[in-house]
């Protein structure tokens, strides 16, 4: 990417975080500053997460000789934690640093911790902070997407690397399961999730059923049925192919449950919901 616009677009967003006058997206907002001038975080300015990286300025703009080049920038960018978590956790593996990092954060807030990203992943988490600075200062078509896309590959680069922290009482273990049950309702299984987070089947079915007011199964099949009706609505995927990818091997059971909790069927839920 050409040095120039990074360099360009980073120091208008340290203009902009300097000026307190940020130009946040929907779902994103980013802040930039020179480390000795302010050396830590500003105030959250609303119900964000962060990521976020410190790199001399000559190496987020690839240019040695521009000036301030060997200052140190921090450059933060603030995400809606929801977001990431939905875009992540279908595709992240289960056993993965990455969907243990998702399920614990969905679940609760972190103190800041500083990690150091080995090479050559730092060098390729400074591109695409460079890129995402880009994007968010430029702002053409879809720019908003592109810069949440991007924190999605800092956060999936960099996951490896970052503490593991257990959830700590039952609260806690219930809001990661409960998001792990949201993330794949369609293959979520009781033993499963026991196995994972070290609860006997009883224990976690006894939970579940003091704490939602429903058993494991209703539990499942109401996240199965609130992910078929996005896929109804948000797509225009034949309806065998959305009951398969809510786990449903034929269409009978589906139509029979879906009815039972929208009061229509599928197709007919479909048309309703584009109007």
């Amino acid at each position: 990417m050409d040095g120039a616009r990074v360099a360009a677009a980073v120091r208008q967003i340290m203009d902009e975080t300097a000026g307190r006058a940020p130009r946040a997206g929907r779902n994103v907002l980013m802040l930039a500053w020179f480390e000795d001038e302010m050396g830590a975080l500003p105030r959250n300015p609303g119900d964000y997460d962060i990521i976020s990286m410190t790199a001399p300025l000559g190496g987020l703009c690839g240019d040695a000789s521009c000036p301030d080049a060997g200052r140190t920038v921090f450059l933060a960018l603030y995400f809606m934690t929801e977001r990431f978590v939905q875009s992540l956790m279908p595709i992240a593996d289960d056993d993965s640093p990455l969907f243990r990092m998702l399920t614990t954060t969905a679940a609760k807030r972190h103190p800041g911790r500083r990690v150091n990203a080995p090479d050559p992943s730092k060098e390729l988490m400074i591109d695409l902070f460079a890129a995402a600075a880009v994007a968010y200062v430029e702002r053409h078509d879809g720019w908003e997407q592109i810069v949440e896309a991007l924190g999605v590959a800092i956060i999936a680069l960099v996951s490896p690397v970052i503490p593991e922290e257990a959830p700590g009482g039952a609260d806690e273990v219930l809001a990661v399961i409960l998001q792990d049950i949201a993330a794949r309702p369609e293959r979520a299984s009781l033993s499963g999730l026991a196995r994972r987070y070290s609860y006997s089947t009883t224990y976690l079915s006894e939970l579940i059923h003091e704490r939602c007011g429903m058993t494991f199964t209703e539990l499942v099949t109401k996240q199965r049925m609130e992910r078929a009706a996005m896929l109804l609505r948000a797509t225009r995927l034949p309806v065998r192919e959305v009951a398969r990818q809510v786990g449903y091997s034929g269409t009978s059971s589906f139509y029979r449950v879906f009815r039972a909790q929208y009061g229509c069927g599928p197709a007919e839920w479909r048309a309703g919901a584009q109007h």
